[in-house]
């Protein structure tokens, strides 16, 4: 097996008595998305920080690209991008000229450097922003500009933070989609979110609540070790055949999601005996095949066990 290009162990992090990152370790594979998932507050953001050298830790050890990260890193930074959750554009330059001053710290100057501009503005779909003032662009667009900043020298490792909050449904989409192909290029990409949908489209997942590592590993393989299964049944009596699947003997939990009922229950239960016992109540209902949870029954479920150990 090759080596991991980015590898963690036991990284923690305290701000005096507090712990805001505890023990976490983990490794990132070439050419993977890697999502950091966890709610506001769980230590994501101070994980980035460390790795890209803003927070030093307090114990803790990381590799990038085989080099010790709280070493001499001088080089391997310079393979390195980062995209704060934070607009990081100055807001009295223009798109290009944010793009020309960061490339230029980056050591690339002249025509490649006006190529690069080009080239990732283009891609990005930011090329007609080029000469707006980054302090007037909307939310979106300024995400696409400090992603096109982030990558213009065409990092091994992209650290993005958030990098889609408070950014509309479209707008996301457009961004996950430059993000594949950036890891078409060849990018590992490490991105932090609470947003669920965007979760599940990482090839693997870390779960992070109160700074330490719940769960990590590939999204269907996360819902697979519930050991559970989801019915979905669309009714006119959601809120009557809700209340009564609740009190059926295997169900293990019963949500509402818009006027359909989500009926949770563990491996070895027949669905069929809890369909034949709502029908036998007179519910008439349509029914999807089982399926697994969702990462959002996941994540309720580690808050829970979490609460529980606390």
């Amino acid at each position: 097996m090759s080596e991991p290009v980015l590898d963690v162990q036991q990284l923690t992090k305290r701000f005096g008595t507090f712990t805001a990152v505890d023990a976490i370790s983990f490794s990132i594979g070439r050419g993977e998305i890697f999502g950091f998932l966890g709610p506001n507050g769980a230590g994501k953001s101070t994980t980035i920080r460390m790795l890209c050298g803003v927070l030093p830790p307090t114990s803790g050890q990381a590799r990038a690209l085989g080099i010790d990260l709280f070493g001499p890193t001088a080089p391997v930074r310079r393979r390195m991008g980062y995209m704060s959750q934070k607009f990081s554009l100055m807001l009295d330059l223009t798109v290009e000229e944010n793009l020309r001053f960061f490339g230029g710290l980056y050591g690339l100057a002249g025509n490649d450097l006006h190529q690069r501009v080009e080239r990732r503005l283009r891609e990005l779909h930011a090329w007609d922003l080029r000469a707006q003032l980054a302090g007037q662009l909307s939310t979106g667009e300024r995400q696409r500009a400090a992603l096109a900043s982030a990558t213009l020298h065409g990092p091994d490792i992209l650290f993005l933070d958030e990098p889609t909050s408070g950014v509309d449904p479209l707008r996301r989409r457009q961004f996950w989609a430059a993000m594949d192909g950036l890891v078409r290029e060849g990018m590992t990409i490490l991105v932090t979110t609470h947003n669920l949908s965007e979760a599940d489209q990482c090839d693997r997942l870390a779960f992070i609540l109160g700074g330490r590592l719940m769960a990590c590993g590939r999204p269907r393989d996360l819902k697979a070790s519930t050991r559970r299964w989801v019915l979905t049944l669309r009714t006119e009596r959601f809120r009557e055949l809700r209340t009564l699947a609740s009190g059926l003997p295997g169900v293990h939990d019963v949500l509402l999601q818009g006027r359909s009922v989500r009926i949770s229950f563990p491996e070895g239960v027949d669905p069929n005996s809890l369909l034949g016992a709502l029908e036998s109540r007179g519910f008439t209902f349509t029914a999807q095949a089982p399926e697994r949870p969702s990462l959002e029954d996941l994540f309720v479920d580690l808050v829970r066990q979490d609460r529980g150990a606390a």
